[in-house]
């Protein structure tokens, strides 16, 4: 987990929380007043790194200031209201890293209908392997989702099989949606309006990132299947699932 990930700097801010105690007669307060601000940076840096919607869940830094002037019950209180607030923080971010976004899976369900629920478990899978460091999993389930999610866009369109016949004249007449491959199904989704064409790339890149990790092509490649590749599949994922679920 990088140092400067909201998880790593929840985790210090609440170490630091936790180790906080009451102010008391002949203690060093420069080195108190230093962990305190210690602290208070800590939770800056963490406002900086979370969701926008996150910010407000995270302890205000006038209450870790005021720490300084407390002692017994109400310096205990106050601890525990901010050791309180960022836990409740980190379990919501633990709760979101085992799962896909929901904004992509309400796409999901849009789009796939009945046949979501095999969509949503590749989707979860793809979001719990990136937060775990399987990057390269993370990529492989990212493009299994991509695939699967095309299929069924494919299957829902009445026209899907004559766009397919028409712009794939030298390949099987009878081809069915369920069997197009990524390309032809992103084809066939652009031709029918479903799909722009500056989408229809971003789905034909993670198609070719996923092949990254073929061993034949790892072997070629300079360097594994990083956080990046990782992030921009996800990234790609969710843009396509939303314009196919406008759509």
């Amino acid at each position: 987990m990088p140092a400067d990930s909201p998880e790593a700097l929840l985790r210090r801010a609440l170490d630091q929380a936790l180790a906080l105690t009451p102010p008391h007669y002949g203690m060093d307060r420069r080195a108190y007043v230093s962990r305190l601000h210690e602290l208070a940076a800590g939770i800056e840096s963490l406002r900086k790194a979370v969701k926008a919607k996150d910010r407000k869940d995270l302890p205000e830094i006038s209450g870790v200031n005021q720490l300084v002037d407390l002692s017994g019950k109400d310096f205990t209180r106050q601890r525990e209201e901010i050791v309180a607030e960022l836990q409740a923080l980190a379990e919501k971010l633990m709760a979101r890293m085992r799962s896909a976004p929901p904004e992509l899976i309400e796409a999901l369900r849009a789009v796939g209908g009945e046949a979501s629920a095999a969509l949503e478990r590749d989707a979860h899978e793809a979001w719990r392997s990136f937060h775990s460091g399987a990057y390269k999993a993370a990529v492989v389930m990212a493009g299994a989702t991509l695939e699967g999610l095309i299929q069924e866009a494919c299957a829902r369109l009445p026209q899907a099989a004559a766009i397919h016949a028409r712009l794939f004249a030298g390949r099987a007449g009878d081809k069915q949606p369920r069997s197009f491959t990524v390309d032809e199904g992103l084809s066939v989704l652009r031709e029918a309006g479903k799909l722009t064409s500056a989408i229809t790339h971003v789905g034909r890149g993670l198609k070719e990132m996923r092949n990254l990790v073929h061993p034949d092509v790892q072997r070629r490649q300079r360097a594994p299947i990083s956080a990046s590749h990782a992030t921009l599949a996800l990234q790609a994922l969710c843009t396509l699932a939303e314009e196919l679920a406008r759509a």
